[in-house]
């Protein structure tokens, strides 16, 4: 009696998909800290290195780092107005009390 594999067929098509890099040049070149211009793909997803998330990213990093410079820079010469003004007010206090 032989073994009926029509059962089995199922197991045997399972298939697992492994990432391969689609490289055209030299592999050296393209991975690495510093991989040279032309190494990889073009973003497809938003989500992608290059694509419109990573610009939102780094967009609202820039405005929230300019937001930042912008209250301390305010707020310092406002601190040195408020300095000014009562160095004047102490001085005039002091001509004041010794006429």
């Amino acid at each position: 009696m032989r073994p009926d594999n029509s059962t089995n067929s199922d197991a045997s098509t399972t298939s697992t998909s492994v990432f391969v890099y689609p490289l055209d040049g030299d592999v050296s070149d393209c991975i690495g800290l510093l991989p040279k211009p032309g190494c990889g793909t073009a973003p497809t997803q938003a989500g992608d290195r290059g694509g419109g998330l990573q610009f939102a990213v780094f967009s609202f990093m820039i405005i929230g780092i300019a937001v930042i410079f912008t209250v301390v820079f305010r707020n310092v010469v406002r601190r040195d107005k408020q300095r000014e003004s009562e160095a004047d007010n102490t001085a005039d206090n002091e001509r004041g009390t010794s006429a």
